[in-house]
Protein backbone atom coordinates (compact mmCIF):
# COMPACT_ATOMS: atom_id res chain seq x y z
CA UNK A 1 0.00 0.00 0.00
CA UNK A 2 1.24 3.73 -0.61
CA UNK A 3 2.31 5.90 1.79
CA UNK A 4 -0.50 8.56 0.61
CA UNK A 5 -2.81 5.72 0.91
CA UNK A 6 -1.80 4.82 4.46
CA UNK A 7 -2.19 8.08 5.56
CA UNK A 8 -5.52 8.30 4.69
CA UNK A 9 -6.96 5.24 6.12
CA UNK A 10 -5.15 6.24 9.19
CA UNK A 11 -7.30 9.29 9.14
CA UNK A 12 -10.10 7.84 8.64
CA UNK A 13 -9.44 5.76 11.37
CA UNK A 14 -8.90 8.86 13.57
CA UNK A 15 -12.26 10.08 12.77
CA UNK A 16 -13.89 7.74 13.22
CA UNK A 17 -12.67 6.94 16.55
CA UNK A 18 -13.45 10.80 17.41
CA UNK A 19 -16.77 10.68 15.81
CA UNK A 20 -17.37 7.49 17.85
CA UNK A 21 -16.34 8.82 21.15
CA UNK A 22 -18.88 11.63 20.64
CA UNK A 23 -22.18 9.75 20.06
CA UNK A 24 -21.48 8.19 24.10
CA UNK A 25 -21.43 12.40 24.88
CA UNK A 26 -24.49 13.12 23.21
CA UNK A 27 -26.72 10.23 24.85
CA UNK A 28 -25.42 10.97 28.12
CA UNK A 29 -26.98 14.79 27.50
CA UNK A 30 -30.29 14.74 26.51
CA UNK A 31 -31.82 15.70 23.32
CA UNK A 32 -29.37 18.14 21.57
CA UNK A 33 -31.07 19.90 18.18
CA UNK A 34 -28.53 20.90 15.79
CA UNK A 35 -29.04 23.47 13.13
CA UNK A 36 -28.72 24.26 9.58
CA UNK A 37 -30.09 26.82 6.79
CA UNK A 38 -30.43 24.75 3.34
CA UNK A 39 -26.55 23.57 2.89
CA UNK A 40 -25.33 25.33 5.47
CA UNK A 41 -24.79 24.40 9.23
CA UNK A 42 -25.68 26.95 11.35
CA UNK A 43 -23.73 27.69 14.76
CA UNK A 44 -25.08 26.12 17.62
CA UNK A 45 -24.83 27.90 21.49
CA UNK A 46 -26.36 27.12 24.51
CA UNK A 47 -28.37 30.33 24.30
CA UNK A 48 -29.97 29.38 20.63
CA UNK A 49 -30.14 25.84 20.52
CA UNK A 50 -33.58 25.11 19.51
CA UNK A 51 -36.16 23.68 21.60
CA UNK A 52 -39.94 22.24 21.90
CA UNK A 53 -42.60 23.62 24.32
CA UNK A 54 -46.00 22.31 24.29
CA UNK A 55 -45.16 19.92 21.05
CA UNK A 56 -44.48 23.25 19.30
CA UNK A 57 -40.59 23.45 17.79
CA UNK A 58 -38.78 26.72 18.18
CA UNK A 59 -36.26 28.13 16.39
CA UNK A 60 -34.07 31.17 17.09
CA UNK A 61 -35.12 34.18 14.61
CA UNK A 62 -31.59 34.10 13.45
CA UNK A 63 -31.95 31.48 11.22
CA UNK A 64 -34.24 33.27 9.13
CA UNK A 65 -32.50 36.52 9.16
CA UNK A 66 -30.94 37.59 6.79
CA UNK A 67 -29.15 40.54 8.02
CA UNK A 68 -27.30 38.31 10.74
CA UNK A 69 -26.62 35.02 9.01
CA UNK A 70 -26.33 36.19 5.12
CA UNK A 71 -28.91 33.39 4.66
CA UNK A 72 -31.68 34.21 1.96
CA UNK A 73 -34.57 32.22 2.11
CA UNK A 74 -36.78 34.08 0.48
CA UNK A 75 -38.85 34.30 4.31
CA UNK A 76 -36.62 36.80 6.15
CA UNK A 77 -36.71 37.51 9.94
CA UNK A 78 -36.44 41.89 11.07
CA UNK A 79 -36.25 42.13 15.13
CA UNK A 80 -36.42 45.62 16.25
CA UNK A 81 -35.23 46.40 19.68
CA UNK A 82 -37.35 49.94 19.97
CA UNK A 83 -40.12 48.18 19.44
CA UNK A 84 -39.72 44.34 20.83
CA UNK A 85 -41.15 43.16 17.66
CA UNK A 86 -39.68 40.77 15.37
CA UNK A 87 -41.35 40.69 11.30
CA UNK A 88 -41.09 37.62 9.64
CA UNK A 89 -42.09 38.73 6.47
CA UNK A 90 -41.06 37.48 2.54
CA UNK A 91 -41.96 41.02 1.26
CA UNK A 92 -45.42 40.88 0.53
CA UNK A 93 -47.33 38.96 3.45
CA UNK A 94 -46.18 38.79 6.56
CA UNK A 95 -46.17 38.19 10.70
CA UNK A 96 -45.37 40.73 13.49
CA UNK A 97 -44.68 38.99 16.78
CA UNK A 98 -45.03 41.51 19.41
CA UNK A 99 -43.08 40.53 22.05
CA UNK A 100 -43.84 43.07 25.22
CA UNK A 101 -47.47 42.10 25.01
CA UNK A 102 -47.26 38.51 23.85
CA UNK A 103 -49.45 38.86 20.85
CA UNK A 104 -48.68 38.66 17.20
CA UNK A 105 -51.01 39.65 14.03
CA UNK A 106 -50.82 39.59 9.99
CA UNK A 107 -50.12 42.88 8.35
CA UNK A 108 -53.55 43.96 8.25
CA UNK A 109 -54.01 43.90 11.79
CA UNK A 110 -55.45 40.43 12.07
CA UNK A 111 -54.49 38.40 15.24
CA UNK A 112 -52.88 35.14 14.27
CA UNK A 113 -53.08 32.09 17.02
CA UNK A 114 -49.30 32.08 17.19
CA UNK A 115 -46.53 33.48 19.73
CA UNK A 116 -42.59 34.06 19.96
CA UNK A 117 -40.70 33.11 22.81
CA UNK A 118 -37.59 34.52 24.41
CA UNK A 119 -35.34 32.64 26.71
CA UNK A 120 -31.98 33.25 27.28
CA UNK A 121 -32.34 36.76 25.85
CA UNK A 122 -32.72 34.87 22.39
CA UNK A 123 -36.30 35.32 20.76
CA UNK A 124 -38.03 32.30 19.23
CA UNK A 125 -39.89 31.60 16.45
CA UNK A 126 -42.60 28.57 15.90
CA UNK A 127 -40.93 27.74 12.84
CA UNK A 128 -43.77 25.05 11.87
CA UNK A 129 -46.04 27.30 11.59
CA UNK A 130 -44.20 29.79 9.83
CA UNK A 131 -43.50 26.95 7.25
CA UNK A 132 -46.97 26.57 6.60
CA UNK A 133 -48.58 30.17 6.55
CA UNK A 134 -45.50 31.18 3.99
CA UNK A 135 -45.59 27.89 1.56
CA UNK A 136 -42.22 28.80 0.40
CA UNK A 137 -39.62 27.27 3.08
CA UNK A 138 -39.81 23.95 4.92
CA UNK A 139 -38.28 22.44 8.37
CA UNK A 140 -36.98 18.50 8.62
CA UNK A 141 -35.77 16.82 11.28
CA UNK A 142 -33.30 13.96 10.91
CA UNK A 143 -31.32 11.92 13.40
CA UNK A 144 -27.51 12.12 13.55
CA UNK A 145 -24.97 10.45 16.16
CA UNK A 146 -24.58 14.28 17.51
CA UNK A 147 -28.63 15.01 17.92
CA UNK A 148 -31.58 16.12 16.13
CA UNK A 149 -30.87 18.02 12.92
CA UNK A 150 -33.58 20.89 12.31
CA UNK A 151 -32.73 22.02 8.94
CA UNK A 152 -34.79 25.09 6.95
CA UNK A 153 -34.67 25.11 3.75
CA UNK A 154 -36.14 26.53 0.42
CA UNK A 155 -35.76 25.55 -2.85
CA UNK A 156 -32.90 25.93 -3.45
CA UNK A 157 -31.33 23.49 -0.74
CA UNK A 158 -29.07 20.86 -3.27
CA UNK A 159 -28.87 17.69 -0.42
CA UNK A 160 -31.50 15.61 0.55
CA UNK A 161 -31.51 15.61 4.36
CA UNK A 162 -29.62 12.60 4.88
CA UNK A 163 -27.33 13.46 2.47
CA UNK A 164 -26.72 16.61 4.13
CA UNK A 165 -26.09 15.25 7.30
CA UNK A 166 -23.91 12.53 6.50
CA UNK A 167 -22.13 15.11 4.08
CA UNK A 168 -21.64 17.77 7.45
CA UNK A 169 -21.13 15.05 10.25
CA UNK A 170 -17.36 17.02 11.21
CA UNK A 171 -19.38 20.09 11.18
CA UNK A 172 -21.96 18.70 13.67
CA UNK A 173 -19.41 17.22 15.10
CA UNK A 174 -17.72 20.19 16.30
CA UNK A 175 -20.75 22.11 17.14
CA UNK A 176 -21.44 19.39 19.38
CA UNK A 177 -18.12 19.59 20.82
CA UNK A 178 -18.06 23.53 21.63
CA UNK A 179 -22.33 23.21 22.82
CA UNK A 180 -21.18 20.32 25.32
CA UNK A 181 -17.53 22.68 26.52
CA UNK A 182 -20.50 25.54 27.19
CA UNK A 183 -22.07 24.02 29.49
CA UNK A 184 -24.92 22.71 27.27
CA UNK A 185 -26.82 19.95 28.59
CA UNK A 186 -29.58 19.30 25.94
CA UNK A 187 -32.82 20.40 25.54
CA UNK A 188 -34.80 22.19 28.27
CA UNK A 189 -31.76 21.86 30.45
CA UNK A 190 -29.47 24.21 29.30
CA UNK A 191 -27.66 26.40 32.35
CA UNK A 192 -28.56 30.05 33.33
CA UNK A 193 -26.01 32.04 31.65
CA UNK A 194 -23.50 33.80 34.52
CA UNK A 195 -24.36 37.41 33.69
CA UNK A 196 -22.78 39.90 31.34
CA UNK A 197 -24.03 40.40 27.62
CA UNK A 198 -25.78 37.60 26.33
CA UNK A 199 -23.51 36.90 22.59
CA UNK A 200 -27.03 36.05 20.88
CA UNK A 201 -29.12 38.88 22.53
CA UNK A 202 -29.88 41.12 19.11
CA UNK A 203 -28.08 44.33 18.82
CA UNK A 204 -28.91 47.85 21.23
CA UNK A 205 -27.70 50.13 18.51
CA UNK A 206 -29.89 52.82 16.56
CA UNK A 207 -32.21 51.11 14.27
CA UNK A 208 -32.99 52.51 11.04
CA UNK A 209 -34.17 52.23 7.14
CA UNK A 210 -32.00 53.54 4.48
CA UNK A 211 -33.53 54.98 1.01
CA UNK A 212 -31.26 56.31 -1.74
CA UNK A 213 -31.96 58.38 -4.18
CA UNK A 214 -30.92 56.87 -7.30
CA UNK A 215 -28.61 59.02 -9.22
CA UNK A 216 -25.27 59.15 -11.06
CA UNK A 217 -23.51 56.85 -8.54
CA UNK A 218 -26.23 54.75 -8.34
CA UNK A 219 -24.44 50.89 -9.37
CA UNK A 220 -21.48 52.12 -6.58
CA UNK A 221 -23.85 52.49 -3.56
CA UNK A 222 -25.86 49.38 -4.53
CA UNK A 223 -22.32 47.58 -4.66
CA UNK A 224 -21.00 49.05 -1.77
CA UNK A 225 -24.08 47.87 0.17
CA UNK A 226 -23.84 44.62 -0.83
CA UNK A 227 -20.14 44.09 -0.25
CA UNK A 228 -21.89 44.68 3.54
CA UNK A 229 -24.59 42.47 3.05
CA UNK A 230 -27.48 44.78 3.23
CA UNK A 231 -29.56 46.36 1.03
CA UNK A 232 -31.37 49.23 0.61
CA UNK A 233 -34.17 51.19 -0.78
CA UNK A 234 -33.50 52.78 -4.15
CA UNK A 235 -35.82 55.93 -4.78
CA UNK A 236 -35.88 56.73 -8.90
CA UNK A 237 -37.09 60.00 -10.14
CA UNK A 238 -40.79 58.34 -11.61
CA UNK A 239 -39.77 59.37 -15.37
CA UNK A 240 -36.43 57.90 -14.67
CA UNK A 241 -37.12 53.66 -15.05
CA UNK A 242 -38.34 54.53 -18.78
CA UNK A 243 -34.37 55.07 -19.10
CA UNK A 244 -32.78 53.37 -16.84
CA UNK A 245 -33.94 49.60 -17.51
CA UNK A 246 -30.35 47.62 -17.08
CA UNK A 247 -29.91 50.12 -13.84
CA UNK A 248 -33.13 49.21 -12.41
CA UNK A 249 -32.81 45.66 -13.41
CA UNK A 250 -29.18 45.04 -11.51
CA UNK A 251 -30.77 47.23 -8.28
CA UNK A 252 -34.15 44.51 -8.23
CA UNK A 253 -31.84 41.15 -9.01
CA UNK A 254 -29.86 42.70 -6.33
CA UNK A 255 -32.45 41.73 -4.07
CA UNK A 256 -32.47 45.83 -3.29
CA UNK A 257 -35.94 47.70 -2.42
CA UNK A 258 -36.83 49.89 -5.83
CA UNK A 259 -39.18 52.63 -5.25
CA UNK A 260 -40.23 56.20 -7.13
CA UNK A 261 -39.65 59.45 -6.15
CA UNK A 262 -42.82 61.89 -7.13
CA UNK A 263 -42.71 64.75 -7.42
CA UNK A 264 -46.46 66.14 -7.69
CA UNK A 265 -48.05 68.45 -5.03
CA UNK A 266 -51.14 66.92 -5.43
CA UNK A 267 -53.31 63.70 -5.29
CA UNK A 268 -53.51 63.61 -8.43
CA UNK A 269 -50.79 64.17 -9.71
CA UNK A 270 -48.91 61.99 -7.68
CA UNK A 271 -51.01 59.22 -8.46
CA UNK A 272 -50.85 59.36 -12.07
CA UNK A 273 -46.72 59.69 -11.69
CA UNK A 274 -47.20 56.69 -9.60
CA UNK A 275 -49.20 54.78 -12.11
CA UNK A 276 -46.61 55.57 -14.91
CA UNK A 277 -43.69 54.98 -12.82
CA UNK A 278 -44.71 51.48 -11.81
CA UNK A 279 -45.37 50.91 -15.39
CA UNK A 280 -42.32 51.60 -16.41
CA UNK A 281 -40.49 49.53 -13.82
CA UNK A 282 -43.13 46.57 -14.39
CA UNK A 283 -41.39 47.17 -18.20
CA UNK A 284 -37.40 47.50 -17.34
CA UNK A 285 -37.84 44.33 -14.69
CA UNK A 286 -41.21 42.38 -14.54
CA UNK A 287 -40.98 44.69 -10.53
CA UNK A 288 -43.87 46.04 -9.25
CA UNK A 289 -43.37 49.03 -7.57
CA UNK A 290 -45.21 49.68 -3.89
CA UNK A 291 -42.97 52.54 -2.31
CA UNK A 292 -42.98 56.09 -2.83
CA UNK A 293 -42.16 58.94 -1.18
CA UNK A 294 -44.33 61.88 -2.09
CA UNK A 295 -42.55 65.22 -0.01
CA UNK A 296 -44.60 67.82 -1.61
CA UNK A 297 -47.48 66.72 -0.45
CA UNK A 298 -49.30 66.77 3.25
CA UNK A 299 -50.65 64.15 5.58
CA UNK A 300 -53.62 64.21 4.40
CA UNK A 301 -52.34 63.45 0.88
CA UNK A 302 -49.97 60.76 2.05
CA UNK A 303 -52.63 58.89 4.03
CA UNK A 304 -54.56 58.94 0.61
CA UNK A 305 -51.73 57.37 -1.31
CA UNK A 306 -51.96 54.95 1.34
CA UNK A 307 -55.78 54.00 0.98
CA UNK A 308 -54.34 53.75 -2.57
CA UNK A 309 -52.15 50.81 -1.82
CA UNK A 310 -48.74 52.62 -1.82
CA UNK A 311 -46.55 52.35 0.84
CA UNK A 312 -45.37 55.92 2.05
CA UNK A 313 -41.28 56.83 2.33
CA UNK A 314 -40.70 59.45 4.84
CA UNK A 315 -37.26 60.60 5.70
CA UNK A 316 -36.33 61.42 8.90
CA UNK A 317 -32.77 61.95 8.74
CA UNK A 318 -31.24 63.82 5.21
CA UNK A 319 -27.75 62.68 4.12
CA UNK A 320 -27.05 66.44 2.99
CA UNK A 321 -27.59 67.65 5.86
CA UNK A 322 -24.07 66.32 7.27
CA UNK A 323 -20.47 66.80 6.71
CA UNK A 324 -19.60 63.01 7.37
CA UNK A 325 -20.86 59.71 8.11
CA UNK A 326 -19.89 59.63 11.67
CA UNK A 327 -21.82 63.27 12.13
CA UNK A 328 -24.91 61.70 10.30
CA UNK A 329 -24.76 58.85 12.66
CA UNK A 330 -24.67 60.82 15.95
CA UNK A 331 -27.86 62.07 15.02
CA UNK A 332 -29.85 58.82 14.95
CA UNK A 333 -32.09 58.75 17.86
CA UNK A 334 -31.47 55.04 19.78
CA UNK A 335 -35.13 55.36 21.35
CA UNK A 336 -37.21 55.08 17.52
CA UNK A 337 -36.44 53.91 14.48
CA UNK A 338 -34.93 56.05 12.10
CA UNK A 339 -35.83 56.48 8.22
CA UNK A 340 -32.74 57.70 6.40
CA UNK A 341 -32.25 59.15 3.23
CA UNK A 342 -28.68 59.83 0.90
CA UNK A 343 -28.02 61.01 -2.37
CA UNK A 344 -26.59 58.56 -5.13
CA UNK A 345 -24.26 61.20 -6.29
CA UNK A 346 -20.26 61.31 -6.12
CA UNK A 347 -20.00 62.47 -2.78
CA UNK A 348 -22.78 60.14 -1.63
CA UNK A 349 -20.97 57.27 -2.42
CA UNK A 350 -18.06 58.81 -0.19
CA UNK A 351 -21.23 59.74 2.48
CA UNK A 352 -22.48 56.44 2.24
CA UNK A 353 -19.16 54.72 2.38
CA UNK A 354 -18.07 56.30 6.42
CA UNK A 355 -21.84 56.23 7.60
CA UNK A 356 -21.83 52.02 7.22
CA UNK A 357 -18.08 52.42 9.32
CA UNK A 358 -20.05 54.56 12.04
CA UNK A 359 -23.04 52.49 11.88
CA UNK A 360 -20.93 49.26 12.51
CA UNK A 361 -19.15 50.61 15.05
CA UNK A 362 -21.98 51.86 16.71
CA UNK A 363 -23.94 48.48 16.45
CA UNK A 364 -26.94 50.00 14.36
CA UNK A 365 -29.29 47.65 13.07
CA UNK A 366 -29.96 48.84 9.62
CA UNK A 367 -33.49 46.83 7.87
CA UNK A 368 -34.05 46.67 4.56
CA UNK A 369 -37.08 48.98 3.78
CA UNK A 370 -39.68 46.45 1.90
CA UNK A 371 -43.23 47.53 1.55
CA UNK A 372 -44.09 45.39 4.31
CA UNK A 373 -41.52 46.23 6.47
CA UNK A 374 -42.43 49.95 6.08
CA UNK A 375 -46.27 48.98 6.33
Amino acid sequence: MKGWKKGLLAAMICAAALLGLMAPAFGATGNVNLMAVNDTVVDMTVENMPRTVGGVLYVPYTMLSNQANGFSLGVSALYSTTRRTVLVTDNQRGVVFDLQNNTAQDLDGNPVSVRAMVRNSTVFLPIDWLCQYFGTISCTRTRTPYGTLIRVTNSAAILSDQDFADAAGLQLSDNLRRYLEAGGRGEGMDPVPSGGVDSSEPPSGAELYLALRAGTAAADCAQLLESRNQRALFLFDWEAPAGEDDLVRRIVGAGHTVGLALDGDSLDVCLAEAERGREMAAAAARYHVLVVSAPNLNDEGREALKREGYVVWSATVEGGDYSSGSALVRRLDPQQVNYVELECGAEGVVLLRTALSAMEEENCQIHQATAPALF
